[in-house]
């Protein structure tokens, strides 16, 4: 029996360790507990991710089910990472304050900058949206690759979360319901011959 669970996992591009306890019951239902964590560390704020069904209604909607929380919830625990290491520089610097030294000067046009903004500079703005433009454009490469060889679960999994392209929201949902016809279209066919 071969399965494409760990190419599906992998598609979704997770950062985090994902704990899964599954759990059957006597009605022949399952229900399956995702948990995301990083660092050996649940964030105990993050309720678990609950899906209940058939094996097969699981086998057929897990991951079409899990990805865009999965990528949410990543995106999440990358803005409390960058957050916290913030927050620790202050810390830090404010204790060098407090014992009397100074804290390294940073140079004359970067205390400019530090005084513009706490957290970002405009130049960072500029990368940051770059940066976010490349990945997005990845996403939907992938995503059409995927499409092309008739992978829809993989290509549904890899489609960037509407809500961190606000700009990109009608593509996005077009985008989503063009591939869930293909798989519709796909699945149906595949039953027919496998009859």
């Amino acid at each position: 029996m071969k399965t494409n669970f760990f190419e599906q996992l992998a598609g979704l591009q997770n950062q985090s360790s994902l704990l899964l306890n599954i759990q059957p019951d006597d009605k022949g239902l399952l229900t399956v507990s995702v948990i995301m964590r990083r660092d050996n560390q649940t964030n105990e704020s993050l309720p678990p991710m609950l899906l209940h069904g058939t094996a097969q209604e699981l086998d057929g909607a897990f991951f079409e089910t899990i990805a865009a929380p999965v990528q949410h919830t990543n995106g999440l625990l990358n803005n409390i990472d960058a957050y916290q290491a913030t927050l620790e520089k202050a810390g830090k610097e404010a204790k060098e304050k407090a014992k009397g030294g100074k804290p390294a000067a940073p140079a004359d046009d970067e205390k400019d900058d530090e005084a513009s903004n706490l957290f970002t500079t405009a130049t960072d703005d500029k990368e940051a949206k770059a940066e976010k433009k490349r990945i997005y454009d990845e996403q939907m490469q992938k995503v059409k690759t995927l499409a092309q060889q008739m992978k829809y679960a993989e290509a549904l999994a890899q489609l960037p979360v509407a809500e961190d392209y606000p700009d990109k929201v009608e593509l996005i949902s077009a985008k989503k319901q063009e591939l869930e016809k293909g798989k519709e279209i796909y699945d149906r066919l595949q039953n027919q011959f496998s009859d």
